[in-house]
């Protein structure tokens, strides 16, 4: 990180458009927000601070331009051939897993082999399953990235071989830019393509897309473009030793082909694909068809050319919006794929200031009812985190044996306020547990496992007072029919 100066430009350029305050200086009663280990590990070619794709250098600055008060991610750069501007040179992946204890491991690959090895297979299995790291995987067209493709579970999660960079055949994504013509220099433009999401029930929101492509401008539902992707996958989960019972891969983004010099016009691809790997007690995963998505070739275009600025440079109206929702997908990228523990000090740095918010201080003085209480904790929690992030939350605190019938109920499209009813008994055990008055500001906050801990139980608790307003409800219509 030290290596690549021009990160400091960049990450100033990304807090002024996104209005990124010092959170630390503005609020230092808050508390000190979750560290998430990121090891970025590329190969062959692919350089931090340049080499043909020109870098990752606004990758590298998104994540650490600090976004959030609750999260701070910690970078750290790996290839395993040489590259000056990289932290670490020439190690092989479990040498490089073994330089400090990663929740993430985000994977830059363009070779094709050799695949990994015995030793660094096992090293991935401890980080993947053990100890439930994150993994990022991404590679190109035809076999550009094969060399991870034996890595568990995430090597299966993009097509090897992919669609080849031949006219006719190739994942074309590409949109017109400066002209009407369709050519390869057009992802370096301001034109995104498109995306199409895969939209769930996402409680109090009814519907959303996946958590990485939430944003607090909407959905995420465009990325930079490329003539020539590979494409993400949804396999089967089997064998079972690979892919343990209670998660399964889904294609979450999906591109369509409108460039004319494709054979197939029409045809619709995966983009992303993912694996919640919690649900089975190991790590997720996020597949990626193309690392163009996060190169700067495609997201910072092209030096000297006035019509290739690619998306964060000012130029076209809809510059701002459009940097802003791509930078919030690599940032969605290194929350999502946080481990367990790291996902619940990040519910607590952000939940305990929320106790001091004004539509929480609101409440404090009236008798809410828990339902009411949960709708302004989601309220107050999305000022400081995307939405889909909140939910994610507070359906973590959802009994696992729970969610299966209240995903079923969501389906018939009935009324399910699980979540309301969870984030505000939530809420009000930190009330109980704090003593947060709206007299009483604090001057410091606890550590995130003493909050962490008041948290606990409010998902069996929530049901129980669901259960019981549904019960009070049905009995009041029952009182109501009863009159004739």
């Amino acid at each position: 990180m030290a290596r690549i100066p021009e990160l400091d430009d960049i990450r100033a350029e990304i807090r002024s458009r996104s209005h990124i305050v010092d959170w630390a200086t503005r609020f230092p009663w808050w508390p000190r927000p979750a560290h998430v280990k990121i090891l970025f590990y590329a190969d062959g070619g692919i350089r931090y601070d340049g080499g043909p794709f020109f870098g990752l250098k606004q990758v590298l600055a998104t994540l650490t331009a600090q976004h959030h008060p609750w999260v701070r991610f910690e970078p750290t750069t790996v290839n395993r051939s040489t590259d000056p501007s990289a932290d670490h040179d020439n190690l092989d992946l479990a040498q490089a897993l073994a330089l400090d204890d990663f929740d993430e491991l985000w994977i830059y690959s363009i070779a094709a082999a050799p695949q990994l090895a015995p030793a660094e297979l096992a090293a991935a299995r401890t980080f993947m399953d053990d100890r439930d790291g994150g993994v990022l995987i991404t590679g190109d067209h035809a076999d550009l990235g094969a060399a991870f493709g034996n890595l568990p579970r995430a090597g299966k999660m993009r097509m090897l071989p992919a669609p080849p960079a031949s006219t006719g055949v190739w994942n074309t994504s590409l949109r017109s830019g400066a002209d009407a013509t369709f050519e390869f220099a057009d992802q370096s433009d301001s034109t995104p393509q498109p995306l199409d999401l895969v939209w769930r029930w996402a409680g109090l929101l009814r519907k959303a897309p996946h958590p990485v492509l939430c944003s607090q401008l909407g959905p995420i539902d465009i990325f930079p473009d490329h003539q020539h992707e590979g494409e993400a996958l949804a396999p089967a989960p089997a064998p079972v030793s690979e892919w343990p019972a209670g998660a399964r891969a889904e294609i979450i983004a999906r591109a369509t082909i409108i460039d004319p010099s494709s054979n197939t016009v029409g045809r619709r691809f995966g983009v992303l694909s993912a694996y919640d790997g919690h649900a089975a007690k190991v790590g997720r995963v996020l597949a990626d068809s193309t690392w163009h998505h996060h190169f700067d070739i495609n997201l910072r275009g092209v030096p000297g050319q006035p019509d290739r600025t690619g998306f964060v440079t000012p130029g076209t109206g809809d510059w701002i919006p459009t940097a802003r929702k791509i930078e919030a997908f690599f940032v969605n990228a290194g929350v999502w794929l946080a481990p367990p523990a790291k996902q619940r000090a990040m519910r607590a740095a952000a939940w305990w200031p929320i106790l001091w918010s004004d539509i929480v201080v609101q409440g404090l003085d009236v008798r809410l009812d828990t339902r009411l209480l949960g709708r302004y904790a989601y309220d107050a929690l999305g000022r400081y985190a995307p939405q889909c992030a909140v939910f994610g939350w507070i359906w973590d605190l959802v009994p696992i044996d729970a969610r299966p019938q209240v995903l079923k109920l969501a389906e018939r499209g009935e009324d399910v306020p699980v979540t309301e009813f969870v984030a505000g008994v939530a809420t009000q055990q930190l009330i109980d547990s704090f003593g947060a008055t709206p007299s009483r500001m604090p001057t410091e906050a606890p550590d995130l496992d003493v909050i962490d801990k008041a948290l606990q139980g409010a998902g069996e608790r929530g049901l129980e007072v669901l259960s019981q307003a549904v019960d009070e409800r049905a009995e009041t219509i029952r009182t109501l029919a009863r009159r004739r």
